[in-house]
């Protein structure tokens, strides 16, 4: 099941890839953390941040977006080394005034934030807002839209 989840995630990065005109945005909740006041990820986390670098690493990403906490920057680190990007903090308390400087772009981007923002964020795009357990960490959605329009959108899973 995972393989097919996977194989479909890639059809739709290449779904997106060939028109200028769409923007297409991956967003992701960070990954598993350790306890504390701005945690650092936990071991299966680190592996989970890996596994966002290994399903995106052909997805031609343009920019990366994260709140300004270790576990979101942490879970796009290894795909922000991988296209040797930097990654550009977005302020989660901002975020209708954030989705509409998204909804101005072109290209494929990625956008790591929380389980309160992820959902809001996606709903401000346009898509259907779910809810997000607080132990949730496997959920991507991915939305493609179209002179700042979704045109269309699916939640994928990572493995648990």
């Amino acid at each position: 099941m995972l393989l097919a989840l996977v194989l479909f995630g890639l059809s739709d990065i290449t779904l997106a890839a060939p028109n200028e005109d769409i923007l297409s945005v991956y967003l992701i909740r960070h990954a598993e953390k350790q306890q504390g006041k701005d945690p650092e990820l936990t071991k299966k986390g680190l592996q989970r941040a890996g596994f966002y670098r290994h399903f995106l690493k052909d997805a031609a990403i343009d920019g990366i977006f994260s709140t300004d906490y270790q576990r979101t920057q942490q879970t796009v680190k290894p795909l922000a080394q991988h296209y040797k990007k930097d990654v550009t903090l977005y302020d989660p308390r901002q975020l209708k005034q954030f989705a509409e400087q998204l909804k101005q772009k072109k290209g494929n981007y990625v956008v790591v934030g929380h389980s309160n923002t992820t959902p809001q964020l996606a709903s401000f795009l346009g898509a259907d807002e779910w809810a997000m357990d607080h132990h949730e960490f496997d959920r991507v959605y991915h939305l493609i839209l179209k002179d700042g329009k979704l045109i269309f959108s699916t939640i994928l899973r990572s493995p648990k």
